[in-house]
């Protein structure tokens, strides 16, 4: 019996592994691809606009392929969906090297964002049912992971820019890494159950039960996004900083992320899911208000790491409480199309309200949106985890 056991645990522990090394190649994919941007845009010439426009594919590919994700998950299970999806975006990325027009590089890119969107959420449904197989809250630790993986593929994008790699060759290397890192993973992912009824339909609205977690899933995304394109204009522009400082304040919303990450799970474990939501809405809301009033530049870069800390734990929390809510797939899924929505629409809106009013007012947006995430952090109780295979949760 007890031999038993401690192979359960075993195994339950590869399987953590394994999906953690899955975030990691999935952020390591997008960090890559984002560091070589500008070289595609003066390859092809592109003007901003024309770029926008193409940057809109990877956007569309993942808001498509999303719902698709959670119905796929529930008919196939999430080990399936998550090692085909995660080859495929490894795959994506020989795409804009072998492109010769703008509409080439749309249409790869539209690939390699569907491909992105079925991963992100396969990946987070398995990591959920690692999670109720553990005992205890560990899903902080699977984003934590996606940022390292971000940061790394960012470092070497730029070290392989500067070193005078071509994007071809640069990106052509990542996918052959991130390609044998799915493969050599994919026996040791958890396998997932397909669902006993699974869905006719991918596109369909989530059951009421949960809105409340879709609303704070588009909360927190809108205020990620908005810090993403609007912290440096803030810094730059409102305030009257240098250029290289203005580029501090995204890196300080992004440390506190991810050390927030780091640090989520054990914090879970203590206070639970609903004081994590509910006190990373009051941090972003008390934090944000006081940099917007004060309206110096150190307040701003406090300001934005009280963001980044405060939010870095809400989307893994609600992803876990989805996956208790309902269907695994279809639930995350749900959760991940709302969210994604908000941090595609999040920035245009803080802009078009920038221009009819300032920058600051509309930066309060996501004030006004961490105090509502605090009123409707009693959603992300939900049913208590399950223990499953591995009975008493494992050593983290």
């Amino acid at each position: 019996m007890v031999t038993g056991e401690r192979a359960s645990a075993a195994r339950v522990r590869a399987q953590r592994i394994a999906g953690l090394l899955i975030f990691l190649a999935n952020g390591f994919c997008m960090g890559t691809w984002v560091t070589r941007i500008p070289d595609f845009k003066r390859a092809f010439v592109l003007s901003e606009a024309t770029l926008g426009n193409v940057l809109l594919a990877p956007a569309l590919g993942a808001f498509l392929g999303m719902p698709m994700a959670g119905w796929l998950v529930a008919r196939l299970g999430s080990r399936a969906v998550a090692v085909s999806s995660g080859a495929a975006l490894a795959i994506s990325l020989f795409g804009p090297g072998l492109a010769r027009s703008p509409l080439e590089l749309f249409l790869v890119l539209t690939f390699f964002g569907a491909s992105n969107g079925v991963m992100d959420v396969s990946m987070n449904a398995n990591a959920a049912e690692v999670e109720q197989a553990w005992g205890r809250p560990i899903m902080s630790s699977f984003h934590a992971l996606y940022s390292v993986g971000g940061l790394a593929g960012a470092a070497a994008g730029g070290g392989l820019a500067h070193a005078g790699v071509t994007p071809a060759a640069h990106l052509s290397l990542a996918a052959v890494a991130a390609l044998l890192l799915v493969v050599l993973l994919s026996g040791w992912v958890r396998p997932g159950v397909p669902a006993r009824d699974p869905p006719k339909n991918p596109f369909v609205l989530p059951p009421r039960a949960m809105w409340p977690l879709c609303a704070i899933a588009f909360l927190c995304m809108f205020g990620e996004g908005a810090m993403a394109d609007w912290s440096a204009v803030y810094l730059r522009d409102t305030l009257g900083t240098t250029a290289a400082f203005a580029a501090t304040g995204f890196a300080a919303f992004s440390v506190a992320m991810a050390a927030g990450r780091f640090l989520g799970d054990g914090v879970s474990s203590r206070l639970g899911p609903v004081a994590v939501v509910r006190g990373g809405g009051v941090l972003v809301a008390v934090g944000l208000a006081a940099a917007l009033l004060i309206g110096h530049p150190m307040a701003g870069l406090i300001g934005f790491a009280s963001v980044g800390l405060g939010l870095s734990c809400v989307v893994p929390t609600v992803f876990s409480a989805a996956a208790r809510t309902g269907p695994t797939g279809t639930s995350i899924a749900a959760v991940a199309t709302f969210g994604y929505l908000a941090f595609l629409g999040g920035p245009p809106v803080v802009g078009h309200i920038a221009a009819a009013t300032s920058l600051p007012f509309a930066l309060s947006l996501i004030v006004a949106g961490a105090l509502a995430i605090v009123l409707l952090a009693g959603s992300a109780g939900g049913p208590a985890p399950a223990r499953g295979d591995q009975g008493a949760g494992a050593p983290s």
